[in-house]
């Protein structure tokens, strides 16, 4: 799968709390795929160290890698230690986040606006074009360029990100995990162990299933509407390798041999864009030739082609000697009083969205939840 890789911790919320990493990546069909499970004390240099070491030792060197996480400071500090090779990008939305609070800017600022498009930016041009008007605000142009413009910023950064901006994919795992977190360390893994029992059998089933060259819900779906796009363009021949491709726009001027196009999204999403499609149907050329083998089929099935088995009973393991003399004492923890919290506390300058129930119309809640009497329509009587 592509190697973009992102990261993030959450509270335990058992008797002994601690912290559970997690860092996951995208299937081809856009779907989460977890790498790799952690369970420390705190968010420190040396959890984060022994986190990222653990999960070099299941992925090994991976060419062209990019890790994305929040702007915690120990991430910062260690990554590069374990993954030299490796980019480094924030997500964006974390940004965002920041930048709202620091500058309490409100939600419909149109300088969060500019930022979004900056960051989704993938040419300099284009970039440069959103950036500028952020730097009527000073303050802020100063405090996007000190965190540095690679980071966040998908046309500056040096690594390939594909479209993954955001650490969504971890939030994710974090909120289908909230209840098991509730639990002992053991039931929690006997849990994460039943869920990619389950999304690895209902996936591998899906891929078996899959007709198409390409991914269906990702890959084929955007070139479809790739190709639709692409019926509307002139394709000016320059020479046998080099086309220019009239959008109406910023235009496309496309290399085939380097696999190029100037608008780099073909570069950098590995996925003909629409210049790149308008050459291919120019020339009758085969279009998902073009495609990264990421967004493929084949590899797709790949991906699920291992079963994951549960843990059977407690009476049939075999335990090693040295392992069976262990003691192992539980982690000194500050049970505080009152009710533990459940729910997640949104940071400082999130948006928190609240749901509406269509049937009740109240609050916090949906209709499948819904426990709310709703009072019957009038309706009139006939004696």
């Amino acid at each position: 799968m592509r190697p973009v890789i992102a990261v993030d911790a959450t509270h335990l919320k058992c008797k002994y709390k601690g912290v559970l990493f997690v860092a996951n990546a995208f299937d081809g069909n856009r779907n989460i795929y977890p790498l790799a499970f952690g369970i420390g004390d705190l968010e420190t240099d040396a959890s984060w160290h022994w986190f990222f070491s653990k999960l070099h030792e299941a992925i090994g060197e991976c060419p062209n890698l990019v890790i994305i996480s929040d702007r915690n400071i120990s991430i910062e500090n260690v990554w590069h230690n374990v993954f030299p090779a490796a980019q480094h990008g924030i997500c964006f939305y974390h940004m965002k986040g920041n930048m709202k609070r620091t500058f309490k800017l409100k939600k419909r600022d149109k300088l969060l606006l500019y930022f979004e498009q900056a960051a989704k930016s993938y040419g300099i041009a284009e970039f440069d074009r959103h950036f500028r008007k952020i730097k009527g605000n000073d303050e802020v142009a100063q405090y996007l360029e000190s965190a540095g413009l690679h980071k966040w910023s998908r046309a500056h950064m040096d690594g390939r990100r594909y479209n993954v901006m955001t650490t969504n994919i971890a939030e994710s795992i974090n909120s289908v995990l909230r209840f098991a977190r509730m639990l002992p360390v053991v039931h929690l893994i006997d849990e994460i162990i039943k869920l990619l029992v389950k999304w690895f059998s209902k996936r591998r089933d899906f891929a078996l299933n899959c007709t198409s060259t390409l991914c269906p819900d990702f890959g084929e779906k955007k070139l479809r509407h790739r190709l639709e796009c692409a019926s509307r363009m002139n394709v000016v021949k320059l020479n046998h390798v080099e086309y220019n491709v009239v959008d109406g726009d910023m235009d496309g001027h496309v290399h085939l041999t380097n696999n190029t196009c100037s608008c780099r999204k073909f570069q950098l999403e590995q996925l003909p864009c629409k210049h790149v499609v308008a050459v291919c149907r120019f020339l009758k050329l085969n279009v998902y030739s073009m495609a990264s083998r990421y967004y493929t089929r084949n590899t797709w099935l790949d991906a699920y082609s291992d079963t994951i088995y549960p843990v059977q009973p407690q009476e049939l393991w075999v335990i090693p000697e040295d392992v069976q003399s262990r003691v192992v004492h539980p982690p000194n923890a500050k049970v505080m009083p009152g009710r533990r919290k459940k729910l997640r506390i949104p940071s400082q300058g999130e948006d928190i969205i609240r749901r509406k129930c269509s049937r009740c119309s109240g609050t916090g809640h949906n209709k499948s939840t819904c426990k709310n009497n709703v009072p019957l329509p009038n309706v009139g009587h006939t004696l």
